[in-house]
Parts: structure tokens; C-alpha cells; sequence
């Protein structure tokens, strides 16, 4: 008795632990993201690195699911995960990197926080999940504390940077909503047809590098973005490209989906969802960018907002 008495509390905080390495995974990403799309190109960007990303998401299904594709007999939630793939990794993804080039890491990021008030209200919709009080309070609280960042980044300005950082505002819209879209159909997918998380994430990486491979040959590009990575600084790009790859669509994944068995989800996912905060501290000492106290306190309402989504009713 005295032994399970210990054992649990050290799983939940092992589990809390990694759902907050996955938000530091993220920050990774949206960083390495963001220089590498302002010295490449953010579309070219979101395509070499599913090609990196995709034989290591394989690799990882094979040691832990014990094969290197999915073994799923139904069509059904090939389609559903295949849609979903299709929004989260092309869609989408072209919106968030074109985000973070215009907007920046962190901007984008607090963006991306409607995303799940944009599931949520789908899942309302079309799936009949009703909303409660606390909920509702913290749509508002996620609205509020985006809208606060985005006028206090600059959304007021009328110069070329203005038009730059509202293309980039509605770049990350798209991205969150489309995000949104895709996760409520890989959730469908999942559910109702027992897929296992890191194999759906197989066939969503599988068809979002269909989708984007086959818009870059349609734009007459595939070659370019990957003879974009040539020389001294592609190179040294390319590098920190398939860095990203393997924390974010590998090392992020398999810290997410561990957690997910040790802690509860709500916990998960709202530690998860704290990778604005924890780009603060990093844009101010990293990439030497001054933050008002007013989007401080703007990131800081979006994520509590966001975490009173997930809070048990």
C-alpha cells in the first residue's frame, strides 16, 4: 500500500514534467521556424521538413507499435485522418510558418491559442459538445488576452511593418482555424475507430506530405525549396530544420503521448499549451526583442483562458 501511495504521485508529476517538455518542444520549433522561413522561405520551409519528419515518425511507430505503418482495415478513418492531415500538416502549417515569418514566434503562438476555443465550438456544432460556464469564461478570457497582444504588438501602425504584421495576424488565424478543423477530424478518426494517436499521426504526416508536395510541383517549386538549403547558409538552415523535426514531430510526440498516460488530459494539454509564456523570457534574452509589460500581461489572459477550457466541469 505504502509503495502505490508514492508510485502515483511521482507518475502525475513525470507526466506534468513531459507535458511541459512538450511546450519547450514547441517554443523550439516556432523559433527555429521562424528564422528559417525569414532566411529561406516559410513555404519551402514547411516542405523539406516533412520529408525529414516523415521516415523518423515511422521509425518511432515502429518502436513502439511495432510496425512501420499503421495497420488499419477500414477506409473510414483512413479518410478522416487523411483529411485531417491534409489541414493540419499542409493547410495549416502553411499559415503558421507564413505566421511566423510576418508576426514572429510568439505572436503567432498566442494566436494559435483560439485554436482550441475553434474545436471547441466545432465540436458544439457538430458534435453536439455542449459548452459550460467555465468554458465560456475562458473563449472570453483566450479572446481578450489575443486581442490585447495584437494591439499591443503593433496592430495600430500604418507603415509597411503594419501591413506585414497583419497579413502575418491573418496568416495565423487561418493557421489556427484550419488547425482546429484538422484536430476535430483526427479526433473522429481516433475514437471512433480505435486508431492509436502515433499512428494517426503517421497517416496525417503521410498526407500532409502529399498535399504539399504535390502544391509545390503544381507552383513549379519542388526542387527550388529543397535547392534552397544549398550552400554554406542552407546548409547550416537544413540543419536546424531536421533539429526541429526530430522535437517537434518526434521527440514532442513521444513526450506528449507518454504523458497523456500518466497525468490527466486536461493537465496535458494545458501544459502543453504554455509555449507563449515560454517564449517570453526567450525573445527578450535570445533574439534580443523588447515586450511590453501590456502583451506580457495579454500572452499571460490568453493561456488562462485557454487552460480554463480543459478544466474539468
Amino acid at each position: 500500500m505504502a509503495n502505490s501511495a508514492i508510485v502515483v504521485p511521482v507518475e502525475l508529476l513525470i507526466g506534468q514534467l513531459l507535458a511541459l517538455g512538450t511546450a519547450f518542444c514547441w517554443a523550439q520549433n516556432s523559433l527555429i521556424y521562424t528564422y528559417v522561413g525569414r532566411q529561406v522561405s516559410s513555404s519551402a520551409t514547411a516542405h523539406v521538413r516533412l520529408w525529414i519528419a516523415f521516415p523518423l515518425i515511422l521509425l518511432v511507430h515502429l518502436l513502439f507499435e511495432g510496425t512501420l505503418w499503421p495497420i488499419i482495415t477500414q477506409w473510414q478513418p483512413l479518410l478522416l485522418l487523411g483529411l485531417s492531415g491534409l489541414m493540419g500538416f499542409f493547410v495549416a502549417d502553411l499559415f503558421i510558418f507564413a505566421g511566423f515569418v510576418a508576426l514572429g514566434a510568439r505572436q503567432t503562438m498566442v494566436v494559435m491559442t483560439t485554436s482550441p476555443i475553434v474545436g471547441a465550438l466545432l465540436a458544439w456544432i457538430f458534435q453536439d459538445e455542449r459548452l459550460v460556464f467555465l468554458q465560456i469564461v475562458g473563449i472570453s478570457l483566450t479572446l481578450l488576452g489575443v486581442v490585447w497582444v495584437v494591439f499591443a504588438d503593433g496592430l495600430g501602425t500604418k507603415s509597411k511593418e503594419g501591413m506585414a504584421y497583419r497579413w502575418g495576424l491573418l496568416a495565423a488565424l487561418g493557421g489556427s482555424i484550419t488547425q482546429a478543423l484538422a484536430m476535430v477530424l483526427a479526433k473522429a478518426g481516433m475514437t471512433a475507430y480505435g486508431v492509436t494517436p502515433l499512428s494517426a499521426t503517421v497517416i496525417r504526416i503521410a498526407a500532409g506530405l502529399v498535399g504539399i508536395a504535390i502544391f509545390a510541383l503544381m507552383r513549379g517549386r519542388f526542387l527550388q525549396d529543397f535547392a534552397r538549403f544549398k550552400g554554406g547558409p542552407g546548409r547550416k538552415a537544413l540543419v536546424l530544420v531536421a533539429l526541429a523535426a526530430i522535437v517537434g514531430p518526434v521527440l514532442g510526440i513521444i513526450m506528449n503521448l507518454t504523458a497523456l498516460n500518466l497525468a490527466p488530459v486536461g493537465v496535458v494539454t494545458t501544459l502543453s499549451q504554455t509555449t507563449p509564456v515560454i517564449l517570453l523570457p526567450l525573445e527578450v534574452y535570445l533574439m534580443k526583442r523588447p515586450i511590453s509589460r501590456s502583451a506580457v500581461f495579454g500572452t499571460i489572459t490568453a493561456i488562462v483562458g485557454t487552460t480554463l477550457l480543459f478544466l474539468p466541469s
